[in-house]
C-alpha cells in the first residue's frame, strides 16, 4: 500500500495500474484505525491486481476534497482514473474482498 504525500503525486499512482483503491482515512479516525489492517493485507495478496493508495484527509484535505469526501474510511475503486465503485464505512474482510473481486 502506498501512503500519498503530495496532492500531484495521485495522478502518478493511478497511472502505474489500470485499477487503484483509493483508501481515504484519517488519524483521529476510530473506524479507520481497524480498517487499516484490513486494507494493508487484502492489498497486498492483490497487489497483482491493483494498486492501492492511502490517502490521509488531514494532510491531503485538496484530493479529498476533489473526491468528495464526507466520511471516513471511504474506498474507491478507481479504472483508468475513473470511479466506477466506491464503500463508506468500516467491512469485514470478506465483504472488502468479494467487492473487489467483483471489479477486479
Amino acid at each position: 500500500m502506498k501512503q500519498l504525500t503530495s496532492a500531484n503525486a495521485i495522478e502518478d499512482l493511478l497511472s502505474q495500474h489500470e485499477y487503484s483503491l483509493l483508501y481515504f482515512s484519517a488519524s483521529w479516525c476510530g473506524p479507520c484505525k481497524s480498517m487499516s489492517p484490513i486494507v494493508e493485507d487484502i492489498a497486498s495478496m492483490m497487489s497483482d491486481r491493483f494498486n492501492t493508495i492511502k490517502i490521509d484527509i488531514d494532510s491531503a484535505s485538496t484530493v479529498a476534497a476533489d473526491y468528495g469526501i464526507r466520511s471516513v474510511p471511504t474506498m474507491m475503486l478507481v479504472k483508468h482514473n475513473e470511479i466506477i465503485d466506491q464503500r463508506v464505512g468500516r467491512l469485514p474482510p470478506q465483504q472488502l474482498m468479494q467487492w473487489l473481486e467483483q471489479h477486479t
